[in-house]
């Protein structure tokens, strides 16, 4: 019995049993897909700001978190490690 319901479950279809419309339908979904993931040129540069006037601000936002953020937690391991041991 269990033989009959896997035989039924997984359906394999013959590339010679798809239709022209559906490979050309294929097709284009994939074009498609590979083409949205393809970035905007302008878009694209993070240093330029070509795309938007907030744009230099956020990334000066960021730069300034990131580059803060290893000293806080080193400095916050410190003051964590000489509170305990003193």
């Amino acid at each position: 019995m269990a033989g009959n319901l896997l035989a039924r479950v997984f359906v394999r279809i013959n590339s010679s049993a798809m239709s022209r419309i559906a490979k050309a339908t294929l097709r284009v979904v994939v074009a498609a897909g590979i083409a949205s993931m393809v970035p905007a040129p302008d878009w694209a540069c993070s240093s330029c700001m070509a795309g938007d006037p907030k744009t230099a601000g956020i990334y000066l936002g960021m730069t300034l978190v990131m580059s803060a953020l290893p000293m806080l937690l080193v400095g916050g391991l410190g003051y964590w490690l000489y509170r305990r041991h003193s």
